[in-house]
């Protein structure tokens, strides 16, 4: 988490990065580096969307008027990178840098148009109603334990 302007902002960009080095190393042909950078932004994909929607999400949810609206929209959204994660992980298998690095475009797009809904739309909407239990939050975020979550990846 990061607490900048908005104490909910996540540090998407931290994933963006791990992405586009994955990309970087696919065009070097650098395919041990790449599956080495797509393991590690599974690994905080994982941690990442169990602490959102197991921490974050419930807590928005108990407090806001209407409650689920906006996080059962990202929460599909959630599903489906899991999907686009998972298939990449098959994809990665075929080696054909340009067919790997199509799929990867694909899900840098949702990865992106996910992230700006958050930090744009949900996070501001949610760090104003979550605001008297600003602290209870933080904690829970940073006591999260991803190796507990209840989603569980194929992959």
């Amino acid at each position: 988490m990061n607490s900048n302007d908005n104490w909910l902002v996540h540090d998407h960009s931290l994933y963006e990065d791990i992405l586009f080095r994955c990309q970087d190393s696919i065009e070097a042909g650098e395919w041990d580096d790449a599956r080495k950078a797509f393991k590690e932004l599974i690994s905080h994909l994982k941690s990442h969307m169990a602490m959102e929607e197991e921490v974050l999400y419930p807590a928005y949810e108990n407090k806001a008027p209407g409650g689920t609206g906006p996080t059962a929209s990202l929460r599909e959204e959630h599903d489906q990178l899991v999907r686009l994660v998972s298939d990449m992980n098959h994809v990665f298998r075929s080696r054909d840098s340009a067919h790997v690095l199509e799929c990867l475009g694909h899900l840098e797009a949702q990865m992106i148009k996910h992230h700006e809904k958050e930090e744009d739309i949900f996070l501001p909407m949610a760090s104003i109603i979550l605001d008297a239990s600003k602290e209870e939050i933080i904690k829970q975020l940073n006591s999260f334990d991803s190796t507990k979550a209840k989603r569980k990846w194929d992959i």
